[in-house]
């Protein structure tokens, strides 16, 4: 007879068991979060080089430029106005009591003399941040995170769109800095103090794209923690869009898909790249992809990425009208198919529309 060897999973000793290795593990990570958490940053205020071709001559004989930040009424204004903020880091500075009838005009006075004095090859500052608990500091660093990703959502080509996207980021970042107070300190007040002061400041480029764009930027902030963050995410990305082309390779009609979106993305015009052989095709998906390579994959990924490019490709042989100035779309003959490309989508989608999506094949086959 075999041994017999009882099934003790669901008996309430094992399930006892479970549950505290579960709720030792929940207690764990609670514990975790509660624990004070040191987010060590640093960045560089670093001037422009622009030098004339004089200096440039004459740069030994010179020696180094001078580049200092001065004060500025904006930033001095926004910095001086968040009570909560003021109260908790000033009086380090200037050693004077919030409760001190002087206190609000030291204050005011501190910022209205700033002078930062930036090294040729760009000065570090410490803006590490002491939090009471790490869970502010994954709350912080959440809200971060969607600030810059609508930043760099903006178009690199569009110098008129980054700047107003700067615009709002800054304004973002500073009512987001503005908040840390409450869950913590700097490591570094004077320091991080002139970081914000350098986020306000107009000469100080918050986006290394802008800086031919505008002489008047004489400095830029170089975050190296963000840098290699970004450089990380380049990294994977690439990777990322090497396997998607090899895996759109192997059908011919989701590469025709992606080709097409990639032209509309690139501002390009799908009747005339429509012509093109398909080395050529493959030629500019493999610079797409490693020049772009977030872009390319976002459009490999898109779900509808071959019944989009099947639409455009009907607008292009002229079977499908979309107005120059507008995003409706129909038939030749005026069924309407949607107000914008999703929506036409949709439509096509849709079983209830399938002899109409029957009919629009039936003349892309003779195209």
């Amino acid at each position: 007879m075999a041994d017999f060897k009882p099934n003790t999973q669901g008996s309430p000793a094992n399930v006892s068991g479970v549950q505290t290795a579960a709720n030792s593990a929940a207690a764990a990570k609670e514990a975790e979060l509660n624990d004070p958490y040191v987010d060590k940053r640093t960045v560089t205020i670093a001037p422009v080089q622009l030098f004339s071709a004089y200096r440039n001559a004459n740069k030994a004989s010179i020696g180094p430029r001078k580049t200092v930040i001065g004060s500025s009424i904006t930033s001095s204004r926004i910095l001086s106005s968040n009570k909560g903020e003021v109260e908790a880091y000033f009086p380090e500075l200037i050693g004077i009591s919030p409760t001190n009838p002087e206190f609000t005009s030291h204050v005011k006075a501190y910022l209205n003399n700033i002078s930062f004095n930036v090294n040729e090859k760009g000065s570090p500052l410490n803006i590490s941040f002491r939090y009471e608990h790490k869970k502010d500091y994954l709350y912080i660093k959440d809200k971060e995170e969607k600030i810059n990703a609508r930043r760099d959502a903006v178009a690199r080509n569009n110098v008129s769109a980054i700047k107003e996207a700067i615009k709002v980021w800054v304004s973002e970042m500073n009512e987001l800095e503005g908040t840390k107070y409450r869950f913590g300190r700097p490591e570094n007040i004077e320091e991080y103090l002139m970081y914000r002061h350098c986020l306000l400041y107009r000469e100080v480029a918050k986006d290394l794209s802008l800086i031919n764009a505008d002489y008047s930027l004489r400095f830029y902030i170089r975050d190296e923690n963000k840098e290699a963050e970004r450089a990380k995410r380049l990294i994977d990305e690439k990777r990322k869009a090497m396997r998607n082309f090899l895996a759109i390779e192997a059908s011919d009609s989701k590469c025709n898909a992606v080709y097409i979106q990639m032209i509309i993305a690139t501002n390009g015009v799908v009747g005339e790249a429509l012509t093109k052989t398909k080395d050529d095709k493959t030629a500019a998906l493999m610079r797409f992809a490693n020049e772009n390579p977030d872009k390319f994959n976002d459009i490999v990924e898109d779900k509808n990425v071959e019944t989009k490019s099947f639409i455009e490709a009907l607008i292009a042989r002229g079977e499908l009208i979309r107005p120059e100035y507008n995003q409706q779309i129909s038939t030749a003959d005026g069924t309407f198919i949607g107000s914008n490309i999703n929506e036409a989508v949709a439509f096509l989608n849709n079983p209830n529309n399938a002899s109409v999506l029957e009919v629009l094949k039936n003349k892309f086959k003779l195209l």
